[in-house]
């Protein structure tokens, strides 16, 4: 009997821890195949924990400001042009119209410069490139009103292989459009637009040597050489 009970305690020692990581992993694969709830959930609790944290952090007549989605929010700039006047505002999944919303916030400390890239969430979601040209313009034309002493970039979106979220298309070709547009859009209102695109383009999407991993986000060799083609506009 005491050896039943001895046996059947050793099982239960062996066999719980056993369950438990069963579960834990059955846990985690139903999350990580559940894509669309999870980015749902993580790009709002994201942008609400950097929305709130930029709204404590001021700007002045002195900043340089970047504007922009994940890629500007993975961007140290700060510690790349080794200067703490320059400002990271990205925000991971955000589009036009969210920066649009929190642009208010920026503006108040007037700031000496705003470096906008935005875009790629828009039209992996499946809106028009016009439509994100529109906002984009829209959203200088308020920075203009709003701070007339800012001089204002806007930066062409970067190359990817990834397709669109609602038709399944490669999302590059709206990448182009999107581009022109924002050159076009620049040039007429006397902004300085800085085509990023043709530095990481490669034979399908960014170029491997560039890529994190994702065919999507930049590695730090493609943040050194976003870092270079911007230092004569930060000089």
């Amino acid at each position: 009997m005491k050896k039943m009970l001895l046996f059947s305690i050793v099982i239960n020692i062996i066999c719980l821890p056993l369950a438990s990581i069963y579960i834990i992993r059955k846990i985690q694969f139903y999350s990580d195949n559940n894509t669309d709830s999870k980015s749902t959930y993580s790009f709002n609790i994201f942008q609400k924990i950097k929305n709130s944290e930029y709204k404590l952090l001021t700007t002045d007549t002195s900043s340089v400001v970047f504007l922009g989605d994940s890629y500007t929010q993975n961007f140290d700039v700060a510690e790349f042009f080794n200067s703490a006047n320059i400002k990271n505002r990205g925000i991971i999944g955000d589009g036009i119209a969210q920066l649009r919303n929190r642009i208010d916030y920026i503006l108040a400390g007037r700031p000496k410069k705003i470096f906008i890239m935005i875009g790629i969430n828009d039209l992996l979601n499946g809106v028009p490139a016009q439509v994100v040209a529109n906002g984009v313009d829209s959203l200088t034309m308020t920075i203009k009103k709003s701070s007339p002493t800012t001089k204002i970039y806007i930066q062409s979106v970067i190359p990817t292989n990834w397709k669109t979220y609602t038709t399944n298309e490669l999302v590059l070709p709206k990448i182009n459009a999107l581009n022109q547009l924002l050159n076009e859009n620049s040039k007429r209102s006397g902004i300085t637009y800085i085509d990023l695109y043709r530095l990481f383009l490669g034979k399908k999407g960014i170029k491997p040597e560039y890529d994190s991993g994702d065919s999507l986000h930049l590695n730090g060799n493609g943040y050194l050489v976003w870092h270079d083609a911007l230092k004569p506009y930060l000089n």
